[in-house]
C-alpha cells in the first residue's frame, strides 16, 4: 500500500474527503489494529499516509459490518480505492434507480438531483445505500427474499435501516423480514468472526464521542438538516432541543407505523418510509439526502399519473434543489432549511397514500 503525494485541493482537504476515514479505519484493520480507528491520533496518522501533508481530521464513527468494506478498499492504493469506490457507487445507484423507475426520462432525474454529487465530492456512502434500498423495492413483491439481503446489507450504516423491520412486522411481510433478519445476523457474525466482539463494545462506547462533538458545535451545522441541529442554530439548549427532535421522530414513527398497517408495501408508503428514516436521525448531513432520489421520483411519476395540486408540486421541487443549496443559506443567514423539506416530502408522501387509498375505496 503506497502513499499518494500531492492529494490536496486548494483548501488543502484531501482528494476524497470522508473517505480518507474510510480507507485508513480499512488500513489499521489490515494492521491487526481495527479498534485504533476510533484513536484521532493514530487514524490521523494513517490519513498523513495517504495524503501526505494532510491537516485536516476526519474521524471514524462506523460499525464493524463497514469496516469490513474498508478493509477490502485499504487493500487498493488510496486514489485507484477512491475512484474505484466511488465509480462503482455511482453505477450501482443509477442501475438500481433505472430498474425502479422504468421511465425514458426518469434517468434524467437520477443522474441530475444534486444530492448525489454532494456524496461524490464528499466521498460518501450513500449512494450505495440508496441503491440497496432501491433493489429492496425493486425485488419487494416478486423477490421478497432478496429484497430482505438488499435490506439486510444496509447493516453497513444501521441508523438507515432502523425503521425497515417495524414497518415489516406491522404489514406483515414475514418472508422479507426473515430474509433481512438472517442476513443482518450474517453480516454481523462475520463481523464478529474478523473483529472480535471488542471493536463491537468500542463502536458503542464512541456514539458518546459524537454526541458530545454535536453538542458542542463542532460540526458543520449549515450542512446538518435534522430537527436537532435546526433548535441548535436558533440558539435552543441541547437537552431541550434533543427532546423536541426526539417527540417528533416519535410522532413521525406512529404515524409511520398506521400507515404501512393499513396499507401495506405501496409506492407512496415506501416514499414515507425513507424521509421518515432520514427525520428520525439527529447526526444526518446533507449528502444523506441522496436516499431522497427515490420519494422524490415515486412521487413524481405519481403526480405525472395521477396529478397534483401546486402545494405538492412545490414541495417536490423544494425535495429537488435544497441539498444544492442547503448549506449556503445555513452559512449565510444561519437557518437549517433541510429539516422543513425532508418533513414536507414525508407529509406529502402520507398525504398522498391515505387520499389514493380512499378514493379507491368511494369507488
Amino acid at each position: 500500500m503506497s502513499s499518494i503525494d500531492n492529494m490536496l485541493d486548494a483548501s488543502n482537504s484531501p482528494v476524497g474527503y470522508d473517505f480518507i476515514t474510510f480507507w485508513s479505519a480499512g488500513y489499521l484493520a489490515l494492521e491487526g489494529v481495527p479498534e485504533a480507528a476510533f484513536v484521532r491520533e493514530r487514524i490521523v496518522e494513517i490519513q498523513q499516509l495517504a495524503v501526505p501533508g494532510n491537516d485536516a481530521v476526519f474521524l471514524w464513527h462506523y460499525p464493524p459490518t463497514f469496516t469490513l468494506l474498508a478493509t477490502v478498499l485499504a487493500a487498493i492504493p488510496y486514489l485507484t480505492s477512491y475512484f474505484l469506490f466511488l465509480g462503482g457507487s455511482f453505477l450501482f445507484y443509477v442501475y438500481s434507480l433505472k430498474r425502479l423507475f422504468q421511465h425514458r426520462y426518469a434517468i434524467l432525474l437520477i443522474i441530475a438531483y444534486p444530492a448525489v454529487y454532494l456524496t461524490m465530492v464528499h466521498g460518501q456512502n450513500s449512494l450505495l445505500s440508496t441503491g440497496l434500498l432501491a433493489c429492496a423495492i425493486v425485488c419487494f413483491r416478486s423477490k421478497p427474499v432478496l429484497a430482505g439481503i438488499f435490506i439486510g446489507l444496509l447493516a453497513f450504516k444501521p441508523q438507515l435501516g432502523v425503521l425497515i423491520p417495524i414497518v415489516l412486522i406491522v404489514s406483515q411481510q414475514w418472508r422479507v423480514f426473515w430474509s433481512a433478519t438472517l442476513t443482518t445476523c450474517l453480516f454481523v457474525g462475520v463481523s464478529l468472526a474478523v473483529f472480535g466482539w471488542e471493536l463491537w463494545g468500542v463502536f458503542f462506547q464512541n456514539m458518546a464521542v459524537v454526541k458530545s462533538i454535536m453538542g458542542q458545535g463542532l460540526l458543520l451545522f449549515e450542512k446538518m438538516p435534522s430537527l436537532y441541529i435546526t433548535l441548535k442554530m436558533f440558539g435552543f439548549a441541547d437537552d431541550f432541543s434533543y427532546v423536541i427532535h426526539w417527540g417528533m421522530a416519535s410522532g413521525v414513527v406512529g404515524v409511520l407505523i398506521w400507515l404501512w398497517y393499513r396499507y401495506g408495501p405501496t409506492n407512496m408508503t415506501f416514499a414515507a418510509l425513507i424521509p421518515a428514516i432520514l427525520l428520525l436521525l439527529p447526526y444526518l448531513f446533507d449528502y444523506e439526502m441522496t436516499l431522497l432520489a427515490i420519494p422524490i421520483a415515486l412521487l413524481a411519476m405519481d403526480m405525472a399519473e395521477k396529478g397534483g395540486v401546486f402545494w405538492e408540486k412545490t414541495i417536490l421541487v423544494c425535495g429537488f434543489v435544497t441539498p444544492l443549496i442547503l448549506a449556503g443559506i445555513g452559512q449565510n443567514f444561519g437557518i437549517q432549511i433541510g429539516f422543513p423539506v425532508i418533513f414536507s416530502l414525508f407529509v406529502l408522501a402520507v398525504s398522498r397514500a391515505v387520499s389514493q387509498n380512499r378514493r379507491s375505496c368511494d369507488l
